[in-house]
């Protein structure tokens, strides 16, 4: 019975749960913003809801990386549910056509600048940074421009989820595509020996880890003062607390402090977003344990871990 609910668990964790979490934390911290700004009532039912449909929407977007990424991720041994043909790619792709429809059809029925806004987060994120001829993962430079647009996209899409009128939203998202920006120059230098063997041309492939760590500092300083700008204190905060991790790391440039600034700058965040949405702390603790407690007894693997 255990072994038969593990398999069946297979199609939830295709999704990679854990990363939804600095999807639902600027998501909700937009949803927080454009609430306040605009003097809306924050609505648990249809916050829930429109979180929900983000979340169905960037898991069909993690299935089509880990489908375009099937060799590369064997190369860096992580990833394995598609690559390693736990779930086959068959069955991966109807799984994301479902995912990716239903919040089409439901958020454009809403509203057509909300139907957008999850729009250009999925072309962006699923399309154009995976499929060829786009591949903007493997170029350095669009695989920038590919994290603003998304963080940008997801935060609009949080402020626009509470019915707000007006274009606030592009203002306050800016701080999200520099956030997303400075985690990008980070994540991608742990795997550099895989992406360079599979010909991904990311940032820290292209231009190495001291560069990558340095510039991963300047977006992280501009995405406090553009919070700051903007009078995200959700965002802001946060980014001062985590800023001296990225000098740590800029300094040093050795991965355990470059996963550590990553981890405590998705960490910090969320639970500034915990203050103002407390369930999502339940959120978080049930998400965490139970990937562990999955990982723990279909793989016999430690993950997830806040360990450098």
């Amino acid at each position: 019975m255990t072994q038969t609910f593990l398999r069946l668990m297979d199609y939830f964790f295709v999704l990679r749960p854990t990363l939804f979490f600095p999807v639902w934390t600027v998501f909700m911290a937009n949803y927080y913003a454009g609430s306040r700004s605009n003097g809306i009532i924050s609505q648990p039912v249809g916050l829930w809801i429109s979180v929900i449909l983000m979340t169905m929407m960037m898991g069909a977007s993690y299935i089509v990386n880990q489908i375009a990424d099937i060799e590369s991720d064997k190369k860096n041994q992580k990833l394995f549910i598609i690559a390693d043909g736990y779930i086959s790619v068959r069955n991966a792709v109807t799984e994301l056509l479902i995912l990716a429809l239903i919040p089409f059809a439901l958020t454009f029925s809403f509203g057509l600048k909300l139907g957008t806004s999850y729009l250009i987060a999925f072309v962006t994120t699923g399309i154009f940074y995976n499929i060829k001829p786009f591949s903007w993962k493997d170029r350095p430079y669009m695989g920038i421009v590919a994290h603003f647009l998304g963080g940008c996209s997801v935060a609009a899409a949080g402020w626009l989820a509470t019915g707000a009128e007006g274009w606030g939203f592009i203002s306050q998202s800016i701080p999200y595509g520099c956030g997303l920006i400075t985690v990008y120059f980070l994540t991608v230098l742990p795997d550099l020996k895989g992406d360079a063997a599979a010909n991904k041309i990311t940032f820290g492939v292209k231009y190495g880890i001291p560069l990558s760590t340095k510039l991963a500092l300047v977006a992280e300083i501009a995405t406090g003062l553009t919070a700051w700008w903007v009078s995200d204190y959700v965002m802001c905060i946060p980014a001062a607390l985590v800023l001296p991790l990225y000098v740590i790391a800029a300094v040093r440039n050795e991965i355990p402090d470059i996963i550590r600034a990553t981890k405590y700058t998705i960490l910090f965040t969320a639970l500034a977003v915990c203050v103002v949405y407390p369930i999502y702390f339940a959120v978080l603790f049930v998400t965490y344990f139970f990937s562990k407690w999955y990982y723990r007894q279909r793989f016999n693997l430690e993950y997830p871990n806040m360990a450098a």
